[in-house]
């Protein structure tokens, strides 16, 4: 299950059990590249599907896309097995 925060303050809103996370990569003519994180998941009152944008945002370098990931997604553990 991931947890994906909007925002890196600790009052973010918190999307918990989305269905999938897509990290788009997009190369810019200066060098650089638009990164985009966007979060779906399954609505709760009607059978569809929600897209959420998680940031847009521009990087130089894998490094600040991975510190991307690490500051807006987390990773956490699945509930235990109940038999």
């Amino acid at each position: 299950m991931f947890d994906i925060t909007n925002r890196a303050s600790a009052a973010s809103p918190l999307i918990s059990s989305p269905e999938f996370l897509r990290i788009a990569l997009s190369p810019l003519a200066s060098g650089t590249c638009i990164v985009s994180i966007t979060a779906t998941t399954v609505d709760d009152e009607e059978p569809e599907l929600l897209d959420q944008e998680i940031l847009s945002a521009t990087i130089s370098s894998t490094d600040e896309l991975l510190e991307l990931i690490r500051t807006h997604v987390r990773i956490a553990p699945l509930p235990p097995i109940v038999s």
